[in-house]
């Protein structure tokens, strides 16, 4: 009789899978998510247990174990299954809001500090990257493009506030012939070009953070669904469908997944769904033609439009907002559409495929990171911008965890949250209003 261990089962249904990919899939399109990670069951001890598996948890943990401490992340999915492997892969060096209005609100003092966390959040992907050899086609380098006359006046402005405030000299201004040569598109004004941003392959970045994480000797469980978490005097529990981890503390790196909960701070996010389509291979005529120094686009519309060539030369476009992840016929047109407006010498390309992520907004747009009390840390609402901010949350909370509070996270706590009005119920519908009142803007330049 012959006995296999799951793990023995896992390593040859992987390596099978492998070799079906590999001869099957010669143009290298297909990404494996990994090995399957074990289910968490039964009982576990650690010092700092971390719900949710995408950028700021897989963050958060690596951290933490660098600290000697040690960590268990339980996602509910795949790693990298959320947001984290499914957006455009843009690295923007701001929070949404601005940081002229947090200034506005705020002061300076705060302002300066916001500001400085976000450019540190783009040293961070590079630090990390070369420290773990993570592959994930990292380029410098995006364009922000102004679909008005008036928006181009705000971007001159903020180009001149930035580089007096806060002496950021990468912006470079570009009229309208500059722009059309760097996008190979005659739709807009003008913009910004910013060298301190860039874009990376998101899957392969989350799928290098699991490695480091598995480097670090963190503990990962895959396919566990959190269902409670309880709170004694001495520690958290964290309890699945099939085992509970005791930690002496938790990070909740949920972000858009977080429900259900009941921690408090669910309200204070609304979830939005944003789609990607995915072009065949462009020919070298049009790769000549569009995005030549492969910069990433994202343009000012308020359901922006966000695109970038992938290594393969496929043109990566996003940008329609829709309120749930079932895609249908007519959002893929709506999309396409949009992407024909940007480059109508695309119109002929076949779209290859096409997917759907949630993010989380916050009323502010201001990422949401602080405590629930001195055991409970989280990170959540980066709205559209959390490629870089996640990284840097993870470590702010990996931080606060080992020692006393940091002026970083006494930071953003200073940034005050609101909840969505109307609870669960109505968040969606306010959504949909805000954002039909916003195209009907953007369609006549308000």
């Amino acid at each position: 009789m012959y006995c296999l261990r799951l793990s023995d089962i896992r390593y040859i249904a992987s390596n099978l899978l492998k070799q079906y990919v590999d001869n099957n899939f010669s143009d290298k399109n297909v990404i494996i998510l990994g090995d399957l990670n074990d289910q968490l069951i039964d009982n576990h001890e650690c010092d700092i247990c971390v719900v949710g598996g995408g950028f700021s948890g897989l963050s958060t943990a690596i951290e933490a174990a660098k600290k000697g401490l040690k960590v268990i992340v339980i996602e509910q999915n795949l790693f990298g299954w959320g947001a984290s492997g499914r957006n455009g892969g843009q690295i923007w060096n701001d929070v949404s809001w601005g940081i002229d209005v947090i200034e506005k609100k705020y002061g300076i003092k705060l302002a300066r500090q916001i500001w400085d966390i976000s450019q540190a959040s783009v040293d961070l992907i590079d630090d990390r990257i070369r420290e773990f050899g993570i592959e994930c086609d990292k380029k410098n380098g995006g364009i922000s493009a102004a679909t008005s006359a008036a928006k181009l006046r705000e971007y001159e402005e903020n180009r001149e506030y930035k580089i007096k405030t806060y002496n950021y000299n990468n912006l470079e201004l570009l009229d309208k012939n500059s722009v059309d040569k760097e996008i190979g598109s005659s739709l807009y004004y003008g913009g910004v070009l910013d060298k301190g941003a860039g874009h990376l392959h998101p899957i392969k970045y989350a799928l290098g953070l699991v490695k480091a994480a598995e480097k670090l000797n963190v503990k990962l469980y895959e396919r566990s669904v959190v269902t409670k978490i309880n709170q004694t005097s001495h520690a958290v529990e964290v309890l699945t469908d099939r085992g509970m981890v005791k930690a002496k503390k938790i990070a909740v790196c949920c972000n858009a997944y977080i429900k259900g909960l009941n921690l408090g701070i669910e309200n204070r996010i609304m979830p939005c769904a944003t789609y990607i389509v995915c072009t065949e291979p462009l020919s070298q005529n049009l790769q000549r033609e569009i995005l030549p120094n492969d910069y990433c686009v994202s343009d000012t519309n308020f359901d922006l439009n966000y695109y970038r060539l992938s290594d393969s030369k496929r043109m990566i476009f996003g940008g329609a907002v829709g309120y749930s992840l079932k895609i249908v016929e007519g959002l893929k047109k709506r999309t396409k559409r949009q992407l024909n407006k940007v480059y109508p010498n695309l119109s002929e390309l076949k779209i290859d495929y096409i997917w759907g992520g949630l993010i989380a907004l916050t009323m502010n747009r201001v990422p949401d990171i602080g405590m629930v009390n001195d055991k409970i840390y989280y990170a959540q609402g980066f709205s559209g911008h959390g490629v870089a901010l996640t990284g840097i949350a993870g470590k702010i909370l990996a931080e606060n965890m080992v020692s006393e509070k940091t002026k970083e996270l006494e930071a953003f706590e200073k940034i005050k949250h609101k909840n969505f009005p109307g609870g669960r119920l109505f968040r969606m519908p306010l959504l949909v209003t805000i954002s039909s009142m916003q195209r009907m803007m953007d369609i006549f330049n308000v």
